[in-house]
């Protein structure tokens, strides 16, 4: 299997070279790596606790622990390393991180050149980001590994090969988000696990306490309710636009696109026959408001009335935890919502959950007429947030020996 998955490194490095001919993201991507191996053994001057993150979503899970990190040990250097260049722009000069890099691919190469010129004093990877050569080597090299929020399931193929799974055996701890995946992993002999739950929580939790106005939205707010359509895709943009269509002047929206793709908003807008404002162009909501830039979404959920969240009608839905620590109603499409234990909480007790297309009028329409059901939904957002917060805390509490030594 080691050999099976080299090959496989290699095949997909060779195909995101390739893809960069043509698509921008691929060559940043490429350019950054490069970057990462030429100023190696030049600027890390410093012991490092290095934590990776896919994403941009990845590091919103990992960001309550950088700003531990940071905030407990303010000498302790933090490297920041991303995958995707979407991640690594939004990021780059994130303040509580002394360097932020792209990652490069994980190669035997890379993975002893990137660990044996850089003093890392642990590695924090978030989720997903299982890189077997660099764990390899960071074990090799007797540098603690950790996991945060990470989901195990059954039929994952970390489980399904031995070399993979020994490896899993050897990092230092694992953090889940649930004792099911607990459960899993000691299945499968993993020891070093605990459920400290997801630190996205910790994070939307602190957004929504932040003070935060927008003038934009505040200044144009009728009494009319407010149903926020966050990071949307073409499949939501057909079901809003009929539903705007039919209760056109019941209800105000906030829209903010998953994609900043100017085409398919205006493609979007046309369709619409109500009046339509953009943020970036500092116009007040009137009817329609879309949100067309990057980094406001999660505290302007906090105007919402109902929240319905994109991208479960195409790829998969998105991050439902900033809208539910506003207590209220968050419904979403049917693809992918499993991976998620809020969004399955959300889902089975009943306040707002999976929504498929035919039956999007209604269930917007039900969460929005009854106060009786948005009260409820209201009670148990709080009972799983009071029950699921912390997870943070959980992950400081045993990393704080090896950073205080």
């Amino acid at each position: 299997m080691r050999q099976i998955y080299n090959v496989a490194i290699y095949i997909f490095s060779f195909l995101i070279k390739v893809s960069s001919i043509f698509n921008s993201k691929s060559r940043k991507l490429l350019n950054g790596q490069q970057t990462t191996l030429d100023t190696l053994n030049k600027s890390y001057e410093g012991d490092f606790v290095w934590i990776h993150a896919a994403s941009l979503g990845e590091f919103e899970q990992g960001k309550p622990v950088i700003d531990s990190v940071k905030l407990q040990y303010p000498n302790q250097k933090i490297l920041l390393s991303f995958f995707s260049p979407s991640g690594y722009e939004a990021r780059v000069d994130y303040k509580y991180v002394d360097k932020v890099i792209y990652l490069p691919f994980d190669t035997i190469k890379n993975a002893r050149l990137f660990v044996s010129n850089i003093n890392l004093k642990a590695a924090i990877f978030i989720k997903y980001e299982f890189w077997f050569n660099y764990l390899e080597v960071l074990q090799r090299n007797s540098i603690p590994v950790f996991y945060v929020s990470t989901v195990f399931r059954d039929g994952q193929v970390y489980f399904k090969n031995n070399w993979m799974k020994q490896v899993l055996k050897k990092v230092n701890h694992i953090f889940v988000q649930s004792e099911e995946a607990k459960l899993i992993g000691l299945a499968n002999g993993i020891k070093n696990i605990s459920v400290a739950g997801d630190t996205r929580l910790d994070s939307a939790i602190t957004n929504s306490e932040k003070e935060f106005h927008c003038q934009e939205i505040e200044s144009g707010l009728d009494h009319r309710k407010v149903i926020i359509l966050g990071s949307a895709w073409e499949g939501d943009y057909k079901l809003i636009t009929s539903f705007i269509e039919k209760n056109s002047n019941k209800y105000q929206y906030i829209i903010a696109p998953h994609e900043l793709d100017e085409e398919k908003i205006k493609v979007f807008v046309s369709s619409i026959k109500v009046q339509v404002s953009f943020i970036s162009k500092s116009q007040n909501l009137k009817d329609v408001l879309i949100v067309d830039n990057i980094g406001l979404l999660k505290y302007i959920y906090r105007y919402a009335d109902l929240v319905f969240i994109g991208g479960g009608y195409d790829k998969g839905i998105h991050n439902t935890l900033e809208p539910l620590v506003y207590n209220v109603p968050v419904l979403f499409g049917p693809k992918n919502y499993e991976k998620f234990p809020e969004a399955k909480y959300i889902d089975e007790n009943g306040m707002g959950g999976v929504t498929l297309s035919k039956d999007f009028d209604g269930s917007l329409q039900l969460f929005l007429d009854s106060e009786e059901l948005r009260n409820t939904v209201q009670q148990k957002a709080e009972l799983y947030i009071n029950k699921n917060r912390g997870a943070t805390l959980k992950v400081m509490n045993k990393l704080n020996p090896l950073l205080e030594s």
